[in-house]
């Protein structure tokens, strides 16, 4: 009820806007004359950040315009990460950004800074495989060599907001899937192999657009920014125990960097 009564709210002030008289199209296109308006709408809060929108074809209908035309307005928006369109569900103005700090030995709930929603985790895949290449040179593998391959979702409340692979040396951990499953806990494997703590060596970030897999599993649409985040674990000795590589919506996270 609370989600549909936020709706009609943002419906009817977006409606204010919707009617407005358009200016000449020879002056501006209106598709662009509707990015302005809801952009400043965004930017002034007049629709808070996490609001779900009308969906396309209502929003068509309010500005009196075609799907098509609609549709171009909300993708420029879209890829600017003043919306973020979830697959399934509906285009919402993105949230503000999270902190996320990143520290050694560090648990991903504890490192969201300030966050209220309850931080939840999907494993998606885990099984034994070929390493990728990154890995393969990383934990010093020879041909034949396996590795632990974990897909693993974060969750707030909910709602996807990370999606990430991890390998691991197998012969490092060869009772992973015993120990993960009870706890659902790569930290608690850690320690199970007797390696009491990690330092996070080193952590790449880089923007992108989402895969279709990505995509999929965030509820994204294809081609929207993201940023992935690529992390190596060794232990106390030096040695790599995990190469990681995570994907988060653009928009959702400002990372933190802590020594």
């Amino acid at each position: 009820m609370g989600d549909l009564t936020n709706l009609s709210r943002v419906e009817a002030d977006l409606a204010r806007l919707a009617g407005l008289a358009y200016d000449p199209r020879s002056k501006r296109p209106i598709w662009l004359q509707i990015y302005d308006r809801l952009a400043r709408a965004i930017e002034g809060a007049m629709v808070t950040p996490g609001s779900r929108l009308p969906g396309e074809v209502r929003l068509a209908d309010m500005f009196r315009v075609s799907r098509l035309t609609m549709r171009r307005a909300l993708a420029l928006l879209q890829s600017e990460g003043k919306l973020q369109a979830r697959k399934g569900v509906g285009i919402f103005v993105r949230q503000t950004p999270r902190a996320f700090v990143i520290r050694n030995d560090m648990r991903f709930a504890d490192s969201l800074i300030g966050c209220e929603a309850q931080v939840t985790s999907r494993t998606l895949r885990l099984e034994r495989a070929t390493p990728s290449p990154e890995a393969a040179r990383l934990f010093g593998l020879e041909l034949g060599d396996q590795v632990i391959v974990l897909h693993r979702m974060r969750l707030l409340d909910g709602a996807p907001i990370y999606f990430t692979r991890k390998e691991l040396p197998a012969h490092r951990f060869p009772d992973f899937e015993r120990v993960y499953r009870i706890g659902q806990s790569v930290n608690a494997v850690y320690k199970a192999a007797g390696i009491a703590w990690f330092r996070r060596a080193e952590t790449r970030v880089s923007g992108g657009f989402a895969q279709p897999d990505e995509a999929e599993i965030l509820c994204l649409n294809d081609n929207t920014p993201v940023q992935y985040v690529t992390a190596i674990n060794r232990d106390p000795d030096g040695d790599a125990i995990e190469f990681n590589r995570g994907c988060w919506p653009m928009t959702s996270v400002e990372f933190v960097f802590q020594s």
